[in-house]
C-alpha cells in the first residue's frame, strides 16, 4: 500500500511521463506543474504543459472495498485503507504561429493512451549513489509502485461548465484532463498486536453448505428411470440426496464425484429447481425443465369431451408424465406435408383441461382439415419435442417426423 506522499508521487510520475513524450518532439519544451496562469513567453521559451491537480474524490469501486480495521473496544487490528481518485488539468502553452500548444497536446494524448499504466521507470525513484533529483528521492518509497491496484490514467470529459471556473482569473488555455485512478493510501499508524493463541482448541460442526454448479441435461424429456447428473462441490456421498421441488430422490456418488439421480415419482412436466440436501443443509437451486412426451393420439366422435356434438373433428391425447386433473393442456398441431408439395401447411392449437379420471390424458375438438399432422402438447408452459429423421438417405432427412396423427374429416 502507499502513504500520504503517493499524491506527490503521482503528480511527480504524470510529469516525468510527459516529459519523455515531448523530448525528442519537441526539444526545449517543458512541464511544470502548479495552478494555470498567463506565463510570459520568456518562460514558455520552446512549450509548456502545466499539470494542475484540482479534485480529489473518493474511489467509487474501491471505497467499500476495506474490511473493519477496529476491534469493538475501538484498538486498531489492522492500517486503515483511503481509496481515492486525482483529477488533473493539463494546459499547454506556446507558439501558436508554430502551433506549439497543438503539438504538445498530440504528444501528451498520445503518450498517455500508449501507456495508461505508468512504468515503474517514470515513477520517483533513487539511484543509491546521491545523483538523483532530491524531490524523486524524498517520494521513492511512497509505495506507489506496490499497490495491489497499479496506478493507471484515463481522459476525463469535462464540461464547459467544469472548465469555466478553473480560468476564472486567466483567459482560457487550451486543456484537457485526466483522472489518476486509483490510489490506496494507508495511514502510518501501528495496530495493536493481539495476543498469540494459548491453547488450541478442536470443535467439530457440520459440513458446509454443498454447492451446486449444473445439471445435465437440463432439458430433459420424461421418461421412466430417466436420470439427471448434478455437477458441484461438498457433496457428502453418505448423506446427499436431490431434491426436485418438493420431490426428493436418491443420489448416487459416481467416480468422478457428480451425483446421479432419478426424476422421483410424481414430478410433472414444467420447470423444476433442483437442489442437493445433505441433512438440513440445502445447495442453492438450478433449473431442470422436464418435457412432456405424447404417448399417442387418436380421432374420436365430436362431443366425447362433453357430451355434445358441437365440433366436427374431436382428438384424445394421451401424454407423460401426468398432471393434476383439470390442469390446462395445450394441444399444438401442425400439418405435415410430404416431400415435393409446396403450400403452406396448415397449423392450429387447442386448449383443453386433464380429464378427471386420467392425468395423463386430454381431449379437445375443434375444426380440423383433414390431413396428416405433427402433434405436440405444451404442459405449465413446456412444450413436447418434434422427433427428426437421421437417416441422411431419407428423402424426409432432417425434417420433423412425429409424433403425428392423421385427421379422416367430421365425425
Amino acid at each position: 500500500m502507499s502513504d500520504y506522499r503517493v499524491i506527490a508521487a503521482t503528480t511527480l510520475t504524470l510529469q516525468n511521463l510527459l516529459l519523455d513524450a515531448i523530448r525528442d518532439a519537441a526539444p526545449g519544451a517543458t512541464v511544470k506543474t502548479g495552478p494555470p496562469e498567463v506565463h510570459p513567453p520568456e518562460e514558455v521559451g520552446e512549450g509548456l504543459i502545466n499539470v494542475f491537480l484540482f479534485r480529489t474524490e473518493p474511489n467509487k469501486v474501491w471505497r467499500n472495498e476495506e474490511l473493519p480495521f477496529r476491534r469493538s473496544d475501538g484498538t486498531l487490528i489492522r492500517r486503515p485503507q483511503l481509496a481515492i481518485d486525482l483529477h488533473y488539468l493539463l494546459s499547454f502553452y506556446g507558439d501558436e504561429r508554430r502551433k506549439i500548444p497543438y503539438l504538445l497536446l498530440g504528444l501528451a494524448l498520445s503518450a498517455l493512451h500508449a501507456e495508461p499504466y505508468p512504468s515503474v521507470a517514470h515513477m520517483p525513484r533513487s539511484t543509491g549513489n546521491g545523483d538523483a533529483d532530491p524531490v524523486s528521492a524524498s517520494l521513492a518509497d511512497s509505495g506507489l509502485e506496490r499497490q495491489s491496484h497499479p496506478l493507471s490514467f484515463s481522459l476525463l470529459p469535462l464540461s464547459h461548465d467544469e472548465l469555466v471556473p478553473l480560468f476564472s482569473q486567466i483567459p482560457y488555455v487550451m486543456s484537457v484532463a485526466y483522472r489518476a485512478s486509483v490510489l490506496l493510501i494507508e495511514p502510518l499508524v501501528t495496530p495493536q498486536p493481539p495476543l498469540p493463541v494459548r491453547r488450541a482448541e478442536l470443535v467439530v460442526m457440520q459440513a458446509r453448505r454443498p454447492v451446486l454448479v449444473s445439471v445435465t441435461p437440463q432439458l430433459l424429456p420424461f421418461a421412466t428411470g430417466a436420470r439427471v447428473e448434478l455437477r458441484g462441490q461438498g457433496f457428502d456421498p453418505r448423506s446427499a440426496s436431490a431434491v426436485f421441488g418438493d420431490l426428493e430422490s436418491a443420489a448416487a456418488m459416481e467416480p468422478d464425484g457428480s451425483l446421479s439421480a432419478p426424476l422421483p415419482a410424481g414430478i410433472v412436466a414444467g420447470t423444476h429447481l433442483v437442489r442437493v440436501a445433505q441433512g438440513s443443509v440445502e445447495s442453492n437451486p438450478v433449473a431442470l425443465v422436464v418435457e412432456p412426451v405424447v404417448a399417442d393420439a387418436s380421432q374420436v366422435p365430436a362431443g366425447t369431451a362433453d357430451g355434445a356434438s358441437r365440433s366436427p373433428v374431436g382428438l384424445r391425447v394421451r401424454f407423460v408424465p401426468g398432471v393434476p386433473v383439470r390442469t390446462p393442456v395445450l394441444v399444438l398441431l401442425n400439418e405435415w406435408i410430404p416431400p415435393g408439395e409446396s403450400r403452406e401447411p396448415r397449423g392450429y392449437a387447442f386448449q383443453g383441461d386433464a380429464e378427471p379420471l386420467s392425468s395423463q390424458e386430454v381431449v379437445v375438438q375443434g375444426e380440423i382439415a383433414p390431413g396428416s399432422y405433427l402433434i405436440r402438447v405444451q404442459v405449465n408452459g413446456v412444450t413436447s419435442r418434434l422427433a427428426v429423421d437421421s437417416d441422411p438417405g431419407s428423402p424426409t432427412y432432417e425434417r420433423f417426423i412425429g409424433p403425428k396423427v392423421t385427421i379422416a374429416g367430421g365425425s
